[in-house]
């Protein structure tokens, strides 16, 4: 059995309407019909559950998303926007850039970009 990545990411939200909304500005997401009201990035669905208990822990999980490099300025330019810019970009290495969003319900969100034609470059 391979693994093709990831089919879809579950949160639970006591909104789930105004996280979805965050999410489909934010990464510029497809909303499909289907069940549980999904939003389509690249191949993930990114689905809404309401939960009765608050946000994200006090030590949330972080969840990245891959972005090219003209998705990654605008959803910058989207995340500057929305006011949930949590850090700033960085650049961790000299092919790559992050940075880091907090969601409605505080989950840290990355969104990446990496120059896959660098190991092409001098």
């Amino acid at each position: 059995m391979g693994v093709l990545g990831v089919n879809h990411i579950a949160f639970r939200t006591p909104d789930p309407r105004r996280l979805k909304r965050v999410y489909q500005e934010l990464l510029e997401a497809e909303v499909v019909a289907g069940e549980h009201d999904p939003l389509r990035i690249g191949r993930t669905l990114l689905v809404f559950f309401e939960s009765a208990e608050g946000g994200a822990p006090a030590d949330p999980d972080e969840i990245a998303f891959d972005c090219d490099a003209t998705g990654f300025a605008a959803a910058y330019e989207r995340a500057q926007a929305l006011g949930v810019v949590r850090k700033e970009p960085v650049e961790p290495t000299r092919w790559s850039r992050a940075f880091v969003v907090a969601d409605p319900d505080g989950r840290r969100i990355e969104l990446t970009y990496d120059d896959l034609g660098v190991y092409w470059q001098e």
